[in-house]
């Protein structure tokens, strides 16, 4: 397993779990998954929920090991309350030995909303948080349950220590070191679909796979805001599994007219059912979105390193983030600098 997920503060037990359940297609239901480590630092055992109908990660934990009080359980969620649709995993762990549980996210779901973590811990289980495991699994969970109707929109940017996104004359286009990258993989591994630019697709030729070897097997939608350019056959032929967003009506059948008139990420959502996307935009891609909608998130990986000769990351982006949008976290990678943002 890539350890990246190390410098956004997951342990290794966790990231085990995030894996595993980075794996699954269970929607509408969220990604879970549990690992349940012993006193030495050994697996026994990962459960994950593969969908409606199905048992929960922690049941399947429950139901193929035998455990102890000294085994400690990670799970990426808090493990449900309610009864209605399936047993609940906190009563049913409550039946075993079990006395440490770390804990990735309170659940928002009304149905629990913290009521198992005030149980388990009423019952003497020791609970401990490893936060934002259930929020990068599962991007678009706080807005499925609140109903907001939408696509999520994750912003990504990687720049130099000076705000530049690109260099020219460099043989190498990756600005950002092998953290930055293989962090981004795993976060084209949690959404639906991948959105570029036209520029970006020129410039760069990417290929928008997931390049993590635990998370490879993933495959989101391929998307090009590519405008009004109506000169876009070569394209669409190379590129035949991208999906071309334009302001025109052509042939293709991987293009999609959703650009005209007024710019609604519901149109994405109805036509192409995506629930979440993360763009990877240059700067008037970004500029375009931003201004036009909010992102719910937004990661910029910086690196330490300078550059003279290039394109530069443009002040309305800047204002923007530094306006509308609030710091949550800062991460080191080394030489590399992660920040997390949302919208204010």
């Amino acid at each position: 397993m890539d350890k990246s997920l190390t410098y956004i503060n997951f342990t290794t037990y966790m990231q085990e779990a995030i894996i595993a359940a980075l794996n699954t297609q269970t929607f509408p239901n969220p990604k879970v998954g549990a690992v349940l480590v012993d006193k030495f630092g050994n697996i026994k055992s990962t459960g994950v929920h593969h969908g409606p109908g199905t048992n929960h990660a922690e049941i399947e934990i429950i139901n193929n090991s035998v455990i102890t009080e000294e085994d400690t359980l990670y799970v990426t969620l808090e493990p449900c309350f309610h009864t209605d649709s399936s047993p609940s995993c906190c009563a049913e762990l409550l039946k075993t030995p079990i006395k440490n549980i770390v804990i990735g996210d309170i659940d928002i779901d009304i149905r629990t909303n913290g009521k198992s973590i005030e149980l388990l811990k009423k019952n003497n289980v020791n609970i401990t948080f490893e936060k934002n495991a259930n929020l990068f699994i599962n991007p678009h969970y706080k807005n499925q349950k609140l109903s907001i109707i939408k696509p999520t929109i994750i912003g990504k940017i990687a720049t130099s220590d000076n705000n530049f996104i690109y260099e020219n004359n460099s043989i190498n286009k990756y600005i950002t070191n092998e953290i930055s990258l293989s962090l981004t993989h795993y976060l084209r591994a949690t959404v639906d679909g991948i959105a570029i630019g036209k520029n970006t697709l020129i410039t760069d030729s990417p290929k928008l796979n997931i390049r993590n070897s635990d998370v490879s097997n993933i495959t989101p939608i391929k998307i090009v805001f590519w405008g009004s350019d109506v000169n876009i056959d070569k394209y669409i032929d190379i590129y035949h599994d991208f999906i071309f967003l334009t302001s025109f009506n052509h042939s293709a059948s991987n293009i999609y007219p959703l650009l005209n008139g007024e710019f609604s990420l519901n149109n994405i959502y109805s036509e192409l059912k995506i629930n979440s996307l993360l763009v990877e935009g240059g700067n008037y891609l970004h500029k375009f979105l931003l201004n036009n909608l909010k992102y719910d998130s937004f990661y910029w990986f910086k690196s330490s390193k300078k550059i003279t000769d290039g394109n530069q990351l443009t002040d309305p982006i800047l204002n923007k983030l530094n306006t509308e949008y609030k710091v949550i976290n800062k991460f080191p990678l080394k030489d590399n600098q992660l920040t997390t943002y949302t919208y204010i």
